[in-house]
Order: structure tokens, then C-alpha cells, then sequence
């Protein structure tokens, strides 16, 4: 039984208070197998002497978490490794952008699950292929659950979408969307202008960025 499985992550709040909302789907063809990607990032992480802690983008850029009272140097390292691996893993990832315009959960919910019917529709055939689409989310967000809901139901059919509810703790793949999503968020601040020092000290200035991380990240979206 052929399955595809889509693991979503948001950042920044529906009332719009930052500016901006971002959604992103990280999605896994399961025919190959991510395994062996993971056993070889966890194995590098091991021999590199680093803690193998379940990522989390906001955290290791604070120190907060898992991460706390591990120093700045580490908690870089841990980046670049995880890097390499989504750089390496049999993921693809889209993020749909919402900017202060969008002015209420309604409106926010109404735009994502348009922008979700057209991302799946332009790749119906795809989709079609596979016998289930497992999608991870915690629920955090009543607006994306209700658009992922309305979405993929309406074009795949009664019982090809299965919801399941997971945290970014208890996958890799959760993880992962969770690191594209930071790594979409940190291309809008740096466009405009907004980049935290903290940014710069584990992205580096915007040239060092968009050459490092967001060109990486960006070959595997669609």
C-alpha cells in the first residue's frame, strides 16, 4: 500500500501581532525509506561528540529546552548536522506566507485551505497515487486543522487522509518541518531587514544565509 506522509508546522500567530503567518507541509514519499538518512545523521552527531536532541529550531537558537546550558559552539554544530540532513533526506517541503492583510482566524483559514486545494490540485495525479496520506499535526492551530480537514478531504476522497496528532519530539520528520519552517521565517526577516543577532551569529549576515541555508533548503521545495 503506497503511502505519503505530510507533516505540517506553522510559525508566528493567526492574530497576525508579528506580521506575518507561515504553514508548511513537509511531505515523505514512505517507498523510500528514511532510515538509513536518519542512522546516518544520528551516527555523525555521536561521533562528533554532540548530544543527539530532538531538534528544534527555536530552542537551539536560544538555549532553551533540551538545549539548555549547552553552549553557543555545540548548539551550531548541531545545526550544520542537521542541515546536512535535510540537504540529504527524501523530503520535499511547500510553505504558504500570510502577511497582516490576512485579519482574522476566518480569513487566515479560508486563504490556507485555498492555497491547499490549488497545492494539491496542481499535483492531483500525484497525490491520486498514493492509497493513504497520513498528515501529523498537533492540532495547535483550530484555522490549519480546519484547512487541512476541508482540503484534503475535498479532493482525495473519504478515507485517504488519516489525521494523526504528533509533536516535533517524536518524529524526524516532524522535525524537519519544523526546520524548513525557521528556515522560510528567517528568509522574511532577513528580506526585510529584521534579523536578530542571534540570527547572525548561527545563519550568519544575509549573503551567508541565503547561500548556506535558504539555497539548500529551497532545492527541496515544489
Amino acid at each position: 500500500m503506497a503511502s505519503l506522509s505530510v507533516f505540517c508546522d506553522e510559525a508566528g500567530q493567526q492574530d497576525m501581532s508579528a506580521g506575518y503567518y507561515l504553514l508548511t507541509l513537509v511531505l515523505h514519499d514512505q517507498s523510500t525509506s528514511l532510515g538509513p538518512f536518519v542512522d546516518d545523521y544520528e551516527s555523525h552527531v555521536v561521533q562528533n561528540g554532540l548530544p543527539d536532541i530532538a531538534f528544534h529550531m527555536k530552542d537551539l537558537l536560544h538555549g532553551h529546552g533540551d538545549y539548555e546550558g549547552i553552549d553557543q559552539s555545540v548548539r551550531k554544530k548541531l545545526l550544520i548536522h542537521f542541515n546536512i540532513f535535510m540537504q540529504k533526506a527524501p523530503v520535499r517541503y511547500r510553505t504558504f506566507v500570510y502577511g497582516s492583510y490576512d485579519t482574522d482566524a476566518k480569513t487566515l483559514s479560508a486563504k490556507m485551505r485555498r492555497d491547499i486545494v490549488n497545492f494539491v490540485y496542481n499535483n492531483l495525479e500525484w497525490f491520486q497515487s498514493f492509497d493513504k496520506v497520513p498528515i501529523y499535526y498537533d492540532e495547535g492551530q483550530t484555522a490549519v486543522t480546519h484547512a487541512l480537514h476541508e482540503a484534503f478531504d475535498y479532493l482525495l476522497g473519504s478515507g485517504v487522509a488519516d489525521y494523526r496528532l504528533i509533536g516535533y519530539q517524536d518524529r524526524r520528520l516532524a522535525q524537519a518541518a519544523d526546520y524548513f519552517c525557521s528556515i522560510e521565517l528567517a528568509a522574511i526577516r532577513y528580506e526585510r531587514g529584521e534579523e536578530s543577532n542571534t540570527y547572525r551569529k548561527f545563519y550568519g549576515l544575509r549573503g551567508d544565509f541565503k547561500r548556506n541555508f535558504l539555497k539548500q533548503a529551497r532545492r527541496k521545495a515544489v
